[in-house]
């Protein structure tokens, strides 16, 4: 058995506020593992133009022109921790890889539509582990790659949403990120009329100019501090933009880790239950009248104390599991790499 050493390829150029739960998963990598961060080297023009033209889109092409440039990585293990294919950018480097040995690959987002890009990723080296966040996407990406995949659910840095105190929750509905328009002026009107504070929108939204990590801490800051956040599942704010499944994406866990009451409609995948547990969304109907609209947000803030209680417990029985630390824990176990006595050793090379 040998020890390994490890690494994670870094984009630096990569902006935007989710990009700061991508630093997370990387810094729990590091830290469980011992991982070195590489980052991809960022050169002027060469870096700009790979970025106006993304893997596996129309004028992809063109970045043949642009492989002029060398770039080395040293390491037995190798993690490649993106948010999508469209990401990646060692297509543009020679020989990047001649020094390394097992590599990782975990794709947050595998949408239908990102299928032709997944194919370019795949194709630039040899990947001996490729995990999606999404247990729906495993067979639409196996029929249409040929090769073995697996979920990693995502998750969250618990110590970055931990829930703030019961008299510390100053906002009482939020909202963030995709809404749907009717929903959304109805509760809007009736904390207007009640004197309550309904918050969609936040800091960070306000504040182009920060880091991602900055943002994903404004962001988990409001979540931490509100009672009631309304979440829906992909499919039903962006119709069209997955087609044969219902993708469990981070604001489930964000909420959830934030002490939220969530309501919406959960995703239809059959594994939202065992990571948040029965009943972990006040289900919602969209299609509801205006008036029964009101009824419902005020019975829900009547009921908040009992609700907020039942958020509680649930926290105490299955947060652990929502964790970053479980996520690489599992992705160590897939790879083959076992902790003995407090060091991460090979036991299995082979996939």
């Amino acid at each position: 058995m040998t020890l390994p050493h490890h690494a994670i390829l870094v984009n630096p150029s990569l902006l935007g506020f989710e990009y700061g739960m991508l630093d997370d998963f990387q810094d729990e990598i590091a830290r469980i593992t011992g991982a070195a961060l590489v980052e991809i080297p960022q050169q002027g023009d060469f870096r700009n133009l790979g970025r106006k033209f993304p893997i596996g889109t129309r004028y992809a092409g063109l970045r043949r022109f642009l492989r002029s440039r060398s770039f080395s990585v040293s390491a037995d293990v190798l993690w490649a921790v993106m948010m999508g294919p469209e990401n990646w950018m060692l297509d543009l480097y020679r020989d990047w890889d001649r020094k390394v040995g097992f590599k990782i690959l975990y794709l947050f987002d595998t949408m239908e539509r990102q299928i032709p890009a997944i194919r370019k990723v795949l194709k630039s080296c040899k990947w001996d582990l490729t995990i999606t966040s999404f247990s729906g996407a495993v067979p639409h990406l196996e029929e249409e790659t040929q090769r073995k995949w697996h979920c990693v659910p995502q998750g969250v840095k618990l110590d970055r949403f931990r829930p703030a105190g019961e008299n510390a929750r100053m906002i009482d509905f939020c909202s963030y990120g995709r809404r749907l328009g009717r929903i959304h002026a109805s509760l809007k009107r009736f904390c207007e009329q009640a004197g309550l504070h309904y918050d969609y929108t936040t800091a960070a939204g306000l504040r182009p100019d920060t880091t991602p990590q900055e943002h994903y801490t404004l962001y988990a800051w409001h979540l931490k501090h509100a009672i009631f956040n309304l979440c829906w599942p992909v499919e039903l704010t962006t119709p069209g933009r997955v087609q044969s499944f219902s993708p469990i994406t981070c604001r489930w866990f964000e909420a959830a880790a934030a002490g939220n009451v969530i309501v919406g409609k959960a995703p239809r995948d059959t594994g939202f239950a065992e990571l948040f547990g029965p009943d972990a969304i006040v289900d919602m109907n969209p299609e509801l009248s205006d008036v029964d609209l009101q009824t419902v947000w005020q019975k829900l803030w009547d009921a908040r104390c009992a609700l907020r209680e039942a958020v509680r417990q649930r926290y105490r029985v299955y947060s652990a599991e929502w964790s970053w630390e479980a996520r690489v824990r599992r992705m160590l176990n897939l790879a083959g790499v076992e902790e003995t006595a407090g060091q991460l050793q090979i036991v299995n090379s082979g996939h």
